[in-house]
Formats: structure tokens, sequence, C-alpha cells
């Protein structure tokens, strides 16, 4: 049996001042979460739905189709386990059979509408007419916003293995590479580094770190081009995620000039991210800081977010989140700019609130200068 790594009393604390007398697990993030298994196919595979009904009262169920059910019922700490052949029986009609078990044949239901397909949703509507159904994906998201001591010491291992995947590549990078060959080798490097998989590798040279998320090219680097990277790992199903700018050969002045300025803007910004504090008033002290230092801030939507099973978990650091920091939040500070077609800068650390203040994760690969390769 795997470990649980989430916080299922706060889960439950957070059920019992629900209205609802049920909440169902649909998503890749809430099922693992609660089941304590990890199934890729639910990542993969969009109509191999697997289901965790979990009731204000009583022990959840685990629904599964059977080609995963052997592998959740050795893995998972739920015992009521209810498997489904895919293509030939629904696992909506297995929810509602589970629903209908518990007296809930008209009772008030949380589900994952951004995450359920329109057909299955459909499907569920017709199957239980008498049910009342609606989101319950802001309460998952709350229950899972402050983390445990497992989660922080697994996201802290992550973050800290992609730095030293992402160092060991820009370490070796040289004019008359690729941008191609250099992703290739930073999914090797994580990999390496012990993650399950690469989640995500945005490695770009040059005029393409003007871009956000492109796919990799074959532009080929030269001595003076800006590499910029926003990488991460899946590490027991929870995302690493962190960013670093580095320039070949000689910085010019101007690329220095930015990136300093940069670099105190997310200095400042971690700073700022004590408990108690409102995430939005972390990002108001983010787009401040771009102003004064003259970098532009428009189309930032948010000066970071919350990481752990979802890439942007809650509370983002935005304008309008009014969530007030508490210990055990995991964030990726991320703190960049770019010109589509010329160049872009992106400095991103994982930060853990702490009673005293911010913990900055990421540190072996320092961001204080640009780095010269």
């Amino acid at each position: 049996m795997t470990e649980i790594l989430g916080n299922l009393d706060e889960l439950n604390r957070e059920v019992a001042a629900s209205d609802f007398d049920a909440i169902v697990a649909m998503s890749p993030e809430n099922v693992p979460y609660t089941s304590g298994v990890l199934l890729w196919t639910q990542r993969t595979i969009r109509d191999r739905l697997a289901l965790v009904v979990w009731p204000r009262d009583g022990d959840p169920t685990f629904i599964v189709a059977t080609n995963e059910e052997g592998y959740v019922r050795e893995k998972s700490w739920i015992g009521d386990i209810r498997g489904y052949v895919q293509h030939r029986e629904s696992p909506i009609d297995v929810l509602a059979d589970v629903l209908r078990e518990r007296g809930l044949g008209a009772g008030r239901v949380g589900i994952e509408p951004s995450y359920l397909s329109a057909d299955f949703h459909a499907e569920l509507l017709s199957a239980m007419p008498e049910a009342q159904f609606a989101p319950c994906e802001s309460l998952f998201e709350r229950a899972r916003m402050v983390k445990t001591p497992a989660e922080v010491e697994l996201l802290t291992r992550a973050a800290v293995a992609t730095e030293r995947a992402l160092m060991s590549t820009y370490s070796t990078a040289q004019p008359g590479d690729t941008e191609r060959s250099l992703v290739n080798r930073l999914g090797a490097h994580i990999l390496q580094a012990g993650a399950d998989l690469p989640a995500f590798l945005y490695l770009t040279v040059g005029p393409n770190t003007g871009h956000a998320h492109p796919d990799p090219t074959d532009y080929v680097a030269r001595e003076g081009d800006l590499l910029k990277t926003d990488c991460g790992g899946y590490f027991a199903g929870y995302y690493s995620d962190i960013g670093r700018t580095a320039v070949l050969g000689r910085a010019t002045p101007e690329q220095r000039s930015v990136y300093s300025r940069l670099a105190e803007v997310h200095r400042e910004t971690i700073e700022s991210m004590r408990p108690g504090v409102p995430a939005s008033h972390v990002f108001d002290v983010a787009a401040r800081g771009y102003e004064r230092v003259n970098i532009p801030f428009k189309g930032l939507a948010f000066a970071g977010h919350g990481v752990g099973l979802y890439i942007h978990e809650a509370p983002m650091l935005s304008a309008d989140e009014h969530t007030e920091l508490r210990p055990n939040m995991v964030f990726s500070v991320e703190t960049r700019v770019r010109w589509p077609g010329r160049e872009g800068y992106h400095i991103e650390d994982v930060v853990v609130i702490r009673e005293d203040g911010p913990e900055w994760v990421t540190t072996f690969m320092p961001t204080s200068e640009l780095m010269v390769i």
C-alpha cells in the first residue's frame, strides 16, 4: 500500500462544513489525492474514468476500470473498490449505483464538471434525475492548498532535483547545439535526477526565448544567445516547476541590466510572502516592482502559483486572489519578461511558506546574477 501524502483530515473537515452529502473525485489530481494511487491513464485516456466517492459519513468507494483494478487493489488504502469493463459497462452506471446504495439517490453531490466530459455529465444527470449535482473543485482546492510535511518533503526534493538537472544541461551547452538537442538533454537529466517522467520541457534559445511555451526547433545556438527554461518533472505524480535564464558567452550590458532588474523584483516578491499576507498583496508587490524597474508587466496575470498534483494549484498569486498565505503552502514564484521574436527572461523558484516567512528552496543555481556559460 502506498503512503498517504495528502491531508485527508482536512478534506473531511471541508466536506463536513459544506452542504454536500458526498463529493466525487474525478480528476488526475483529486483521484490520487484521495485514493493514494496515481493512474497515469487518467492523464492520457480521458474516457477511462477513475472515480472516488467520498461521503460525508462512512468510508469511500473507488470506481476503476478492470484493467487497472488489480494495481488499485494492491496500492490503495480504500477497501471498497468497484471495477467496470471499459467499453462494455459505464462507469457512470457504477457511480449511480454506489450513490443509491448510500441513500443518496436524491442527495446533493459534489462533482468536477471542469474535468468530466459533457457526454458523461449528461449521462450522470439522466441516471440520477432526483439528485442535485454541483461543482466541488474549490473544496478540493482548499483541502490541497496547505501541504502535509510529506508533501513538502516531496515537492522540495523534486524542485532541487529539477534544478540540478537544469544546471547539468546548461553547464554543457555550447554554440552549435540545436535547441532541440538541449531539450532532449534536459529531459534525460530530469529522469536521471529521479523524476518518473518529464512533465514539460520549455527550453528556448536566442530569439525563441521571446515566446512562452513553444515547440523545440532546430535553431542553432550562437555566442551571445540567451537560454531560457521553464521546466518540470513528475515525482510520484507531483510537479516540479522551475525556470532559469543564462547567456552563451559574454553578456551585453543590456542583457545584464534587464536580468538584474528582474532579479531585484523576484527577490522582493519572495520576501513579501509571509503567513497572513493575501496572495493579491504578493501580486501587487511584483507589479509595483516591475513598474519601478521599468520592465513591462502588461499581460502577466500572476506572479506565481501553488504547485502540487496540479501545475497551477491554488492559491494563484494574482490580483483577485485574496486567500491568505499559510505555513506549508508551496509556490512556484515566476518573474519574467518576453519580447516575442527577440528575447525573453524567466526566473522561477520554489518557495515554502514557513511560520517565520518564506523558505527559498531552489538555491543550487543562484539567480542573483545572469548566468554566463
